[in-house]
């Protein structure tokens, strides 16, 4: 069965449901039937074809979830009633495979490409990737240009976050109060210096509790993860890397 990017496959079934028929309709799922294209069996079984979006999983019992495979009618279903959303997942799924296997794309192309997106999305009138849209806060603290900003506003207006842009070279003490004010479930930064960073550590026992904190920059790419001196913020080295987070995350 092909999933959205962090499902797992629903496993075999337990003692007592039966793998053979869909925990949502409750008809025979066809699981393990091959697909057949113009006449050719193909080796796998037709739900390794296609992709099952997470929020359907919300749909079938606590008892047989990831128990028991979703037939073919109920998955085109569930897409129809959510195309938009569907279509707006599938491309920046595609968008990410592509930037990763084009390691050579330039900013200029992938801010062009965004700005396509966003006056699809605008003209076609989806919200977004999620039912209920997330709020950012962003902000730099050493940045002055706010280039790396100028991308993530625009993709994340793409993805359907409500954008509360602070600014600029912005005091810690702003920051903070703006977060423990407004409550969004992230913050996003650039962080140009090294020191920067280091500023960061200490705010972020300032910060509420359930606060997503995205950070990016140069310093992100020059020095491992591991090695970073806080775990507590999500590090991204690139537009991708911030939409595949995207595309996991889930609204409460």
């Amino acid at each position: 069965m092909s999933l959205d990017e962090n499902e797992s496959i629903p496993g075999h079934a337990h003692s007592g449901i039966d793998k053979n028929y869909c925990p949502i309709c409750g008809k025979p799922n066809r699981c393990g039937e091959k697909k057949v294209i113009n006449g050719i069996e193909l080796s796998r079984c037709w739900c390794a074809y296609e992709i099952f979006p997470k929020a359907i999983f919300e749909k079938i019992p606590e008892e047989k979830n990831r128990k028991v495979c979703i037939c073919q009618k109920c998955l085109y279903q569930f897409q129809s009633e959510n195309t938009d959303i569907f279509k707006l997942r599938k491309i920046l799924n595609e968008f990410v495979n592509q930037w990763q296997n084009d390691p050579k794309i330039s900013w200029t192309q992938i801010y062009h490409i965004g700005e396509k997106l966003l006056e699809w999305k605008t003209q076609k009138g989806i919200a977004g990737i999620w039912k209920k849209s997330p709020k950012m806060i962003t902000a730099t603290m050493d940045d002055s240009l706010g280039q790396g900003l100028k991308m993530i506003h625009l993709f994340s207006r793409i993805a359907g976050i409500d954008i509360m842009p602070l600014g600029l070279m912005l005091s810690e003490e702003t920051i903070i109060d703006a977060c423990n004010n407004q409550f969004p479930d992230f913050l996003g930064m650039t962080i140009l210096q090294y020191d920067t960073e280091k500023v960061l550590n200490s705010m972020i026992q300032k910060f509420p509790d359930k606060m997503n904190i995205l950070v990016g920059g140069p310093i992100f790419k020059a020095i491992p993860r591991n090695e970073l001196q806080n775990k507590k913020y999500i590090s991204f080295n690139n537009v991708s890397n911030y939409l595949e987070f995207l595309l996991c995350f889930e609204m409460e």
